[in-house]
């Protein structure tokens, strides 16, 4: 009979795993909603909690057990010019093929297939459910995040956010290599 451990390691989460030992002919399914904390991600792409739910099975195939599922997020990042928060969701399907690392080949000289990038190696037959959920969210995360189009961003004088009325009064700055055009500005060819 398959098991799905749970346990509340030190830091206080309760932490989700799958015995992959206990596989068994029928693959294990899985659906849990978990809450992370925004410092399980990126620190300078999300704010506050990100809501997760990760659902599939898991079947075990000889010595490697293949993962598919779904993952839906909801939580928010950080607008890239701005720096306000910005609701974010997602939605992805996934799949993987799980190893133990003593499956792993050995050789030296062995050279490795584009199938055998895409095999996780794991220490011990346990399938860290919260370790996946927060991979399959990070990897599906996009780069930049505005909160708009037209997010005018942040003043780089004042620090102001340019897309509140009246935030920034500062004067635009003129680039000193244009300098000299600013000058020719309404002079003609006679003048010369």
């Amino acid at each position: 009979m398959a098991r799905v451990l749970y346990f509340r390691p030190l830091w206080g989460e309760v932490c989700v795993k799958i015995d992959l030992s206990k596989i068994e002919g029928e693959p294990i399914r899985f659906n849990e909603t978990t809450g992370f904390d925004a410092d399980r991600f990126d620190p300078t792409r999300v704010i506050g909690p990100m809501k997760v739910r990760l659902e599939g099975s898991v079947r075990s195939a000889g010595d490697n057990y293949f993962v598919d599922g779904h993952t839906h997020a909801d939580g928010r990042l950080i607008c890239s010019r701005c720096l306000e928060p910005v609701e974010w969701q997602m939605e992805s399907s996934f799949d993987l093929e799980v190893a133990l690392f003593e499956a792993a080949p050995r050789d030296p000289d062995f050279v490795l297939d584009a199938a055998d990038l895409d095999v996780v190696y794991l220490e011990e037959p346990l399938l860290d459910l919260d370790e996946l959920a927060i991979e399959q969210v990070e990897l599906e995360m996009p780069i930049r995040v505005l909160c708009s189009e037209e997010c005018a961003g942040l003043c780089p004088r004042c620090g102001s956010n340019r897309n509140l009325e009246g935030a920034c009064r500062c004067e635009p700055e003129v680039d000193p290599r244009w300098a000299a055009l600013g000058e020719l500005a309404g002079r003609t060819p006679n003048d010369a």
